[in-house]
């Protein structure tokens, strides 16, 4: 992985999503971790290197919301079920069968696939254990991160996965102390699962962590309509309604599907400014549902993509988020609902509004962090499309990405990874996947 240095990338179509959403063929400058400047015909300074990017877009890092890198290894292994089942009899084994090897294997596939996809900023959910595993991968790859170790403290509701609520927190501080912004790429998450499996003092502890060190919290909420009936059973009161009334919506706090919410509930998170995140492929694998994205942009949301992790979706290409993101609105509410610049938004500077980084991420403006990425414009199927967005969002995947740069270093050139040995990740995956399943046996 080369590291931050002056480079010019000159001739291509920049897709800026600033103010203006100016769309024009260009140059774009970058100096150490920060676009210095962008324009037309910019002139080669000395010991600037100079990377030809004619014929393709050259567009912001995209920003996945929602991720779980200790699920990669497990992708094609739990398909074809509904969310509750998926945990308990899939995704809840999978994970408690983890060493410390089988994560850092995963969190190391999970990473590679998403930088040469496109990817450059991530919030993550973890599992209860080794995590420090999935630290070591993030600080290894380059990518900018959120995330932690996972909480589900609820005996009865968190399987194998369960650890009570003192050694969760413990383990939780102890990370953030370790890792949080230990580079300026990595930022602790305070992450309780959901609160199915979540007991009320560990929600309210999480809070009060927050309010302590001041980081997100990222949490699952109203997926799936079985997952409401039990929190309502045991609660009396809807997913959303349940957290507000433990202080859990903030504007740092990040709830991720929001698929059956109530209108109150839309009320109570657009008034305390929490942030909401979209995961199309994972709603539709899981049959949860179709969340009604552009009726909550229309109340003011905020809302981000993701595409959760790899075993409910299967591939973690942003581009095909971004496009079953459109497309899924169309149905409910027409064909003008949720158009494609709309879409490249939320996986721009949706997410990054998400994350609370606006101010420097999701865009291409002078003095934002470098977080670039070259899209091919020459593939049959949008090698003809003149409007940037549809080409994006309708034609283009994560096949087309040609170059990667986060923070100002160059992590993916020519579509190859400069951070990781691609055979050696999928040789060292296999390995602890066989093993994984030979200790589930």
């Amino acid at each position: 992985m080369t590291g931050p240095a002056r480079v010019l990338l000159k001739g291509g179509l920049l897709v800026t999503m600033d103010s203006e959403r100016r769309c024009f063929v260009g140059d774009l400058r970058l100096a150490g971790d920060r676009i210095e400047a962008l324009g037309a015909n910019l002139r080669p300074q000395p010991g600037e290197t100079v990377i030809a990017v004619d014929n393709c877009f050259v567009i912001p890092g995209l920003i996945q919301a929602h991720t779980h890198l200790c699920q990669a290894l497990f992708r094609g292994l739990a398909d074809d079920l509904s969310l509750l089942d998926w945990l308990t009899k899939k995704i809840w084994p999978f994970e408690a069968s983890h060493t410390e090897a089988s994560m850092l294997a995963s969190a190391r596939l999970g990473l590679l696939e998403m930088q040469l996809l496109g990817t450059t900023a991530i919030l993550d959910m973890g599992s209860t254990r080794h995590t420090d595993a999935v630290f070591e991968a993030v600080a290894e790859s380059g990518m900018r991160y959120w995330g932690g170790n996972c909480l589900a403290d609820l005996k009865s509701a968190s399987g194998p996965l369960y650890v009570d609520t003192k050694s969760s927190l413990q383990e939780s501080e102890r990370l953030l102390r370790r890792w949080h912004q230990s580079s300026p790429l990595i930022s602790y998450a305070l992450c309780p699962r959901f609160a199915v499996s979540c007991t009320e003092r560990i929600l309210r502890e999480t809070v009060a962590l927050q309010n302590q060190h001041q980081v997100l919290i990222h949490t699952h909420a109203s997926e799936n309509k079985d997952e409401i009936a039990l929190v309502k059973k045991r609660s009396g009161l809807n997913n959303v309604e349940y957290f507000a009334q433990l202080g859990l919506l903030s504007p740092s706090t990040v709830l991720v599907h929001g698929i059956h919410l109530t209108k109150s509930e839309v009320g109570k998170i657009v008034r305390s400014k929490t942030k909401l995140v979209h995961c199309p492929s994972s709603n539709l694998k899981l049959a949860s549902g179709i969340a009604p994205i552009t009726e909550y942009l229309r109340r003011g949301m905020v809302v981000g993509l993701g595409s959760d992790g790899a075993p409910c979706n299967n591939t973690m290409d942003p581009f095909l988020e971004m496009r079953l993101a459109a497309l899924i609105q169309k149905p409910p509410f027409g064909p003008e609902a949720l158009p494609a610049e709309q879409a490249f938004e939320l996986a721009t500077l949706g997410g990054a509004r998400v994350l609370g980084m606006e101010s420097s991420l999701g865009s291409l403006e002078a003095g934002k962090l470098a977080d670039v990425v070259v899209v091919r414009r020459d593939h049959p199927s949008c090698a003809t499309v003149e409007n940037p967005y549809s080409a994006l969002v309708y034609s283009c995947s994560g096949r087309d990405v040609r170059d990667v740069f986060i923070h100002g270093r160059q992590v993916v050139k020519d579509s190859s990874s400069l951070v990781f040995a691609r055979e050696q990740v999928l040789a060292q995956a296999k390995a602890e996947l066989a093993r994984l399943r030979t200790r589930l046996n």
